[in-house]
């Protein structure tokens, strides 16, 4: 399906009815190089990263899902400031 819409003199673009029926209200705005994507937002945050990625975190909750980007991005941080040192 392809639509065409068009800003208001305030920003504003109105999302045609059938695509909001199939994917809803909410929307993630993702700006690249070429082009503007809307992105459909789920109401668990975490189905939206499990259709994403599969059952990689299947049986973890929020919190451990966090703590561990946490740590890997601590460990990550410290390999690039000991390569910057060398």
């Amino acid at each position: 399906m392809s639509k065409t819409a068009k800003a208001d003199d305030r920003g504003r673009i109105v999302i045609p009815h059938e695509i909001r029926e199939k994917y809803g209200d909410r929307y993630r705005i993702v700006e690249l190089d070429d082009r503007v994507e809307l992105l459909p937002l789920k109401d668990d945050p975490l189905e939206g990263l499990r259709d994403a990625i599969g059952d990689a975190f299947d049986g973890r909750s929020i919190a451990e899902i966090k703590q561990a980007a946490r740590d890997d991005a601590r460990e990550h941080a410290i390999e690039e400031v000991t390569e910057a040192q060398n």
